[in-house]
Parts: structure tokens; C-alpha cells; sequence
């Protein structure tokens, strides 16, 4: 694909907050990755089944990447607490992946992290999502030793997101 193919495709989409009627693509979009790549625990079937109670609630934000009604992709930032934020729940359709709909996505979480004036904004993932991987290093965020208190059984790294210098 070229530059100006992915320049295309992102030009018709638009990052837009979460409303009730985007609900069952948070979670299907979701569903779709913990599926393919890991075994889905508890704590993310309760976050994709009660998106207002467990991220929005608290003071969290959910985003979707929607192009001509439909939502593509989605991304989530939890509330932990004292300015603390995580990065999580990032899911994009397969059919939209390479168009840069991810990158987008965190950047909004970005934005509203800055706008809040959070203090740390973390994420947990896994060495084996290299794409993933790839586009949070690009995004500036850093690899960090894994606490002991990690939110995730199925993650193997922790990443902090650092300002650009």
C-alpha cells in the first residue's frame, strides 16, 4: 500500500467519543484481538460488557475511528487514579489495519491525557502483537519493568508513555 493510499483512507475517517450506539463494537472490536491472541480474562470480558461503569465512569475515555457510519477501530483510557491513566483496549478492524486508524486512535488518548494533566499514562501488552508494539515505540512510549501488581495476567511488557523531548 502506498503512502498516499493510507493518506486516502485516513482522510475519510473521523475519531469520535463514545456513545451508547458505538457500545457493541467497543466490545466486538475488542473480542475480535483477545480472541485470536490470548485466552480472555475475566477482567476484560466485565470491561468490554460495562464500558460506562468500568472506564467511562471513573473518568475515562473510549474513542472510536468511524468511516461512513462505521466504527473501525477503538481505543480506551482507563482512569487509575492520581492523575494515572492507562492506555488500553485498542482494537482495530482487520480490514482497516495498515491505514494508521491505531496510530490516530492514541493520539487522542494522548491528547486527553495532556488535557487532563495526567501524571503517568501506562499500557500492558504482549511482545507477540510486534504491530502493537511497533506503533506504541512510535507514539514515544517506553518499556518499563513489569510491577508485580500488573493489571493483566496475559501481558509480558509494560510500557509508560514519555513527552517528546
Amino acid at each position: 500500500m502506498t503512502v498516499q493510499q493510507q493518506n486516502n483512507a485516513r482522510e475519510r475517517v473521523s475519531i469520535v467519543p463514545y456513545t451508547p450506539e458505538y457500545k457493541q463494537a467497543f466490545h466486538d472490536l475488542n473480542m475480535a484481538w483477545l480472541e485470536k491472541y490470548f485466552t480472555v480474562e475475566p477482567v476484560h470480558r466485565h470491561a468490554l460488557e460495562n464500558p460506562e461503569s468500568e472506564i467511562l465512569k471513573g473518568g475515562g475515555e473510549i474513542f472510536f475511528a468511524i468511516r461512513d457510519g462505521k466504527a473501525l477501530g477503538t481505543v480506551a483510557m482507563r482512569a487509575a487514579g492520581n492523575g494515572v491513566f492507562e492506555l488500553t483496549k485498542l482494537g482495530v478492524d482487520p480490514s482497516a489495519q495498515g491505514f494508521g486508524l491505531g496510530y490516530l486512535l492514541c493520539e487522542a488518548v494522548i491528547d486527553v491525557f495532556k488535557a487532563k494533566k495526567g501524571t503517568r499514562l501506562y499500557l500492558e501488552t504482549h511482545t507477540k502483537l510486534k504491530p502493537a508494539m511497533r506503533l506504541y515505540e512510535k507514539l514515544n512510549f517506553k518499556l518499563m519493568p513489569k510491577p508485580e501488581d500488573a493489571h493483566y495476567q496475559g501481558t509480558d511488557c509494560y510500557m509508560i508513555w514519555s513527552p517528546d523531548q
